[in-house]
């Protein structure tokens, strides 16, 4: 991190100049931040085509530049559905909002007693013609999956989705380290918002025994998502994900519903039909203690990963831009500041309020 200058040509990175040290009245020129993993951003929510559209033009101002939609266990036919139209928006990009670099399907194939929020009607175990179709439909622009390790027929799926190019993720899991390690041969490289929806460690005798985090933590194998409102992850674990796997093995994520980034107080309906409202997180509208997902955005998870978690401004933009965009196979033209990728930057003032948003040279949104 240094003062300096970059400079743009043909919607790419052409020259990086140091012109002395960092100065703390200067803004913060980083890569336009990534989310691999989001539900919904703004009132738009990862059902649709046009749910990913919106969010996409409703995001710039948070500093993104990049996002994989991401829709939870469904039925076949919405899956399918959800995949090709995504993946028509990838293929055909609007230069004037946040790109749709692809879809992230985050299950059917999820542990029962693992599912969390999921319907339990919607999850099931792997299905090989089921994941055919999905790759098909999705024609090189599925670029996440989340499959949990011990459903039948999950080493078949992983293998095969990887094999396509797709990062698999594992989550949802209360996989031993034996299914691990199965997961990781067959080609998973990730983990699923690593300590939610994850058992802790089992006591016997007096002896803590590792649970599947503790070994997930230590797997260089494997890239870590990480929810970053001091919420779904307390600060202790995630000083602990710091220290043990360090920031290039962390991915930042919002993992956010419709009505991030709205005031404080908006609600809006899941799709069960309960009601949830924006706090510090999303939460049930009559149980205010329930926690139904995160409200965060890109900016947010910038700035608390350095003022709330004690990452440097260089780990955090590595989290928030440079490995996600590794996770969804762009990190050979965006993610970094370096010449010849795509001038991918977000400008960020000194109290962390996004100045100006740059998709591949064209600003998409300007304070």
């Amino acid at each position: 991190m240094f003062f300096g200058a970059l400079s743009v040509a043909d919607k790419r990175i052409a020259h990086i100049e140091k012109q002395g040290e960092t100065r703390p009245d200067a803004n913060w020129i980083t890569p336009g931040f990534i989310d691999v993993h989001t539900h919904g951003i703004g009132p738009y929510t990862a059902v649709s085509g046009e749910g990913a559209k919106g969010m996409a033009t409703f995001a710039p101002p948070t500093g993104l530049t990049g996002v994989c939609p991401t829709l939870a266990a469904e039925s076949p036919e919405r899956l399918l559905a959800f995949v090709k139209e995504v993946a028509e928006l990838a293929k055909s990009p609007d230069p004037n909002i946040t790109k749709i670099i692809g879809s992230h399907l985050e299950g059917p194939f999820i542990d029962y007693t693992h599912r969390g929020g999921m319907d339990k009607r919607l999850v099931r175990g792997a299905d090989m013609a089921e994941a055919r179709r999905l790759l098909e439909a999705a024609d090189g622009t599925l670029k996440l999956m989340t499959v949990s390790p011990e459903v039948d027929g999950a080493e078949s799926v992983i293998n095969l989705m990887s094999r396509a190019g797709v990062t698999v993720s594992m989550g949802h899991t209360g996989c031993s380290k034996e299914q691990k390690d199965m997961a990781v041969a067959a080609g998973a490289t990730q983990v699923c918002h690593l300590f939610d929806t994850f058992d802790g460690r089992l006591v016997e005798h007096g002896v803590s025994k590792p649970c599947l985090a503790d070994c997930v933590l230590i797997d260089d194998r494997l890239q870590k998502e990480i929810i970053c409102d001091g919420i779904h992850v307390p600060q202790e674990l995630v000083t602990l994900a710091h220290r043990a796997a360090g920031a290039v093995h962390l991915i930042a994520i919002t993992d956010s519903l419709a009505g991030a980034g709205l005031p404080p107080g908006s609600t809006f309906p899941m799709a069960d039909g309960r009601m949830m409202v924006m706090t510090d997180v999303a939460r049930l509208a009559d149980n205010p203690e329930s926690i139904v997902g995160s409200c965060l955005t890109m900016d947010k998870v910038f700035r608390n990963l350095i003022t709330r978690f004690g990452f440097t401004p260089v780990e955090a933009a590595k989290m928030a831009a440079t490995n996600p965009a590794k996770s969804c196979h762009e990190g050979h033209v965006r993610g970094s500041l370096k010449v010849g990728l795509f001038a991918d930057i977000a400008i960020i003032s000194p109290e962390f309020d996004v100045q100006e948003t740059i998709l591949e040279g064209n600003t998409i949104y300007a304070r």
